[in-house]
């Protein structure tokens, strides 16, 4: 009999990873699941654990090896931020990634495989750039967008890594922009817009991704497929216009060619739009990315093209304008080990034989994420 995985899921705050170990731990053939952040987790995590650690911290290594990590996914990459600085970004995507990767390496680890988040923003944006880009396609290490140059910079990283240690495979997964309507992420807030201001003479080509592809994604690399670089996209690239007017948004040639960085500081100071340097170039000059090899060796393929995606994306944002936040009111983690530390049947403070009940334990070093906050409803 195989034996069954133990996995590590970096950034289970967020929906990325979240959603990912949802679906893991409905795998029989995964023995254990372990969900890492700095932020509680908004969602509920099944049968998983939820550990608050930073993947900055030494702890890591210890962790991998103590439980017998064999794949560690790492969702916690950060790119197209609106509320982080660079310099916590780069302590986050860089000096996190690293000391994630230092925690896998050396001769006594179990880990045998790595997924990574990236962005096929490590392509760049430019007016020279091919339709359907190549994983073997040059990054753009020279970038002026500090986000950029810090996922670049992650994936040498990870293949350095890789050549000291071949009994690792090592999946970089490189995402065009996601659509989520419950998180959205800065293109996805900018095409929420009532009115969307775009970039006066440019109708760049545009390709998304549904959330559920995403996650689907990153399932099918943790479970199979060579070590390597994928990019994971839409079918069906459109123009921004086309896909603005399918949608029946309003857009207006509001932004200027030139100057184009201070017009859209002028709209973030607004808090109108959610536009990041590397998401100015996309504006103007778009980018599309080439998925065979993801069909070939991963068996990926998108359920809906880019246009699907976003009438979907639509659709649901405006849903849920008209529903309450249900991550509003959110129980304490105290009560919650207070009330699983409970015996069954009690009532009154008797266990169901008319006993005194015990006493409430405390949940050892991690709790079941099982019990993760829930709605006031």
């Amino acid at each position: 009999m195989a034996k069954k995985r133990r996995i590590l899921v970096t950034g289970v705050a967020r929906w990325w990873g979240a959603l990912l170990v949802q679906r893991l731990v409905e795998d029989p053939d995964v023995a254990e699941v372990i969900g890492i952040d700095i932020r509680e987790p908004r969602y509920d995590l099944g049968r998983a654990d939820y550990l608050k650690l930073d993947i900055r911290h030494s702890l890591i290594g210890k962790l991998v090896r103590s439980v017998g990590i064999d794949t560690v996914v790492h969702t916690l990459t950060r790119i197209d931020s609106f509320d982080m600085d660079p310099s916590r970004a780069h302590e986050m995507n860089v000096i996190g990634t690293l000391n994630l990767l230092a925690g896998c390496a050396g001769a006594d680890s179990p880990v045998r495989r790595f997924v990574i988040k990236s962005s096929g923003h490590v392509y760049g944006s430019r007016f020279d750039l091919p339709s359907g880009i190549r994983e073997d396609h040059r990054l753009d290490s020279n970038s002026r967008h500090q986000f950029v140059r810090d996922i670049v910079e992650v994936e040498s990283y990870v293949r350095d890594f890789a050549g000291r240690n071949p009994s690792i495979a090592m999946l970089v997964l490189r995402f065009s922009n996601s659509l989520n309507p419950q998180e959205p992420q800065p293109l996805a807030r900018y095409l929420d817009l009532e009115v969307v201001p775009t970039a006066a003479g440019y109708d760049p080509s545009i390709q998304l991704i549904h959330r559920d592809d995403c996650v689907e994604a990153m399932l099918l690399a943790t479970k199979r497929g060579p070590a390597g670089a994928y990019n994971i996209a839409a079918p069906g690239p459109e123009p921004l216009s086309k896909l603005l007017d399918g949608a029946g948004k309003m857009h207006l040639p509001l932004l200027p060619p030139i100057g184009i960085d201070l017009a859209a500081f002028a709209l973030r100071q607004t808090g109108l739009a959610f536009l990041s340097p590397q998401l100015l170039d996309l504006l103007r000059w778009g980018r599309t990315l080439a998925t065979a090899k993801a069909a070939r060796e991963l068996g990926f393929k998108a359920s809906l093209d880019t246009r699907a995606a976003f009438e979907d994306f639509i659709q649901q944002r405006r849903i849920l304008r008209y529903q309450p936040d249900r991550y509003a009111y959110q129980y304490e983690k105290e009560l919650e080990d207070f009330i699983h530390s409970r015996q069954p049947h009690q009532v009154n403070g008797e266990s169901g034989d008319g006993a005194p009940a015990p006493a409430a334990k405390a949940h050892p070093r991690h709790r079941q994420s099982r019990s993760l906050h829930r709605s006031r409803s």
